[in-house]
Parts: C-alpha cells; structure tokens; sequence
C-alpha cells in the first residue's frame, strides 16, 4: 500500500494509568474486568489511533486536522466483553488479561474511506482487514486484546499496560484518516477534470489550426507541439501523484536518487533534441521526457510498493 504508518507508537508501549482509590478497596490485586482497568484498554486504543493517524494524515498533500482526526475516532464506538485473566501470579500484584475487543466502524467512515482508496487503486477496507488478519464482519471488528492490569504499592493507581494491538491501531488509524481524505480527493478530481477538459480543448484548438493552415509548417509544428506538451504534463502529473502516494520514509530514501535522475534525465532529453532540425529540437525534447517518465513510474512504483 501507499500507506506506512510509523512503528514507534504500538500499542504495546502504551501505559495508561488512573487513580483508583475506593475502586481497590484496599486490595492489592485489580482485576482483570475492573471497570477502571477496562476503560482503560480502551482509551490506550484511542491514544494509538490518534498518534499514527497523526503521522499518516503526512502523506497527504492537504493534511487531516488533529480536531477532525479526534472526531472521527469518537465516532469509533468501542467494547471489550469476556473478559478472563490469563495469569494470575500470586506474588505479584500484575494480572495478565485478555479480553474480546470489538470496535465498530460507521458504515459511512467505510465509504469515503474507500471512496479515497479507490482514487490511489489501493485495497478497500474490507480486503485490507483481511489481509493483514483483522476480523471485520460487516462493520465490526472483533479483536482479542492482551493487556497487564497492576496497581501501585499505595493501592491508588491502576498501570494498564497493552500487550499487543499495533495491527489494530495501524488499521483503524488508516481507516480515519482515508475517511478523513474524501473532500479532498472530490476537490482533487475536480480540479484535475478541468485540467483535463482545458487540456482537450487546446489540443482542439491546436488541431484546428492545423487543419486550417495545412501549407503552413509553422502551424503544423506549433499544433504538435502542443498536443506533445499536454501529453508530458499529464505524464508529469501521474508521476506526482504517484510520488505523493508514497510514505515519507520512502520518499526520503529515494530523494537523492530521484534528484540525480533528473540530472540524467534532462541531460539526454537534451542531447537527443540537439540531433532535430531547429523548429522540432522542443518537440523532440518534451517526447523524450514523457518517455523516459513513463519508464520511471513503473520503477517507482515497484520501488514504492515493495519499501
């Protein structure tokens, strides 16, 4: 995919912590299910989702707020049920727990978030959950969460400590902030249709011109001319949006390189534009550069795909 959240903010590492006071009523174990542990769980969740949605909303070109981000997370409505501890050390005060955690996802959040994926070609929701061994039925997942539930030495507050989610908080990160992303790709498309249409019609425009000035070899070169312009510059533009869509981490371990291909790139266009007659050297030069993007994109794209 397109998408490369950052792995420093796994669940794993997340520590959440609340008083407790009479919730422990002197005890100096919590349990597993204590309503203070649990809500926890959940807010650890929360808390992963929002830092990697954060990074993720980077590899847009118009980034995703942080208020919209928080929004869209609380629509997320989130239960974690059958609850059992699965170690219970007599001499520690840490129990080990699991317990079944199922989010459910609006169906709306579902669409747009697709709708932006369909934009990029990349998996839809349903196929991404399945890939990465997310069970998601309809708009539910249900997920097993491991966490460690342990009060301080005074009894008044409770660590809840993740054991695993990563996968999770990576998915529904990405979910919220594709979601996050229609408006803009609706403003994108738009924009890029009436690039389009404007491109069609000066290539018309330019065809037209031609046909009317047959006997002239100006207007024919000129109508070319145009007509290879337009090809390069929607070239250009796939091979940006392409660039767009990879991760910043791949963005930056490629950059150098990249750079030094447009050196190369505009040496050679130059050269072979040299070797045409003087009114067909620009003609020569933009056909070159839209060759040689083209054959660029495939390479970058593989690149992008397997980073």
């Amino acid at each position: 995919m397109y998408k490369s959240l950052s792995k420093v903010a796994l669940l794993s590492t997340v520590l959440m912590a609340v008083g407790c006071g009479q919730v422990m009523g002197g005890s100096k174990k919590v349990e597993c299910s204590d309503p203070s542990a649990t809500t926890l769980v959940i807010e650890a969740l929360q808390k992963s989702i929002n830092s990697e949605a954060r990074d993720y909303s980077d590899v847009f070109s118009t980034r995703t707020s942080g208020s919209n981000i928080r929004a869209s997370i609380n629509q997320l409505a989130m239960d974690l049920s059958r609850i059992r501890t699965t170690k219970d050390d007599p001499a520690s005060t840490k129990n080990f727990c699991m317990g079944t955690l199922k989010v459910t996802i609006p169906v709306d959040m579902i669409q747009k978030a697709n709708y932006t994926r369909d934009y990029h070609d990349e998996l839809d929701v349903e196929e991404d959950a399945y890939q990465q061994d997310i069970t998601l039925d309809a708009n539910a997942i249900s997920y097993e969460a491991e966490y460690s539930v342990q009060p301080t030495d005074d009894g008044e507050v409770i660590f809840v400590e993740m054991q695993n989610g990563g996968d999770l908080s990576t998915f529904l990160a990405t979910v919220v902030v594709d979601s996050n992303q229609k408006s803009n790709i609706q403003k994108l498309k738009a924009q890029e249709g009436k690039a389009a249409a404007q491109a069609m019609i000066e290539a018309e425009k330019a065809e037209q011109a031609a046909t009317s000035q047959a006997q002239s070899e100006l207007a024919s070169i000129a109508a070319e001319q145009a007509k290879v312009k337009a090809e390069m510059d929607y070239k250009r533009s796939e091979f940006n949006k392409l660039w767009a869509r990879g991760s910043k981490e791949a963005q930056d371990s490629i950059t150098y390189e990249q750079q030094e291909w447009v050196k190369y790139r505009d040496e050679v266009c130059v050269d072979e534009a040299r070797s045409a007659e003087p009114a067909r050297q620009e003609i020569v030069r933009m056909q070159c550069i839209t060759r040689m993007l083209g054959e660029r994109y495939y390479e970058l794209k593989s690149y992008f795909d397997n980073y």
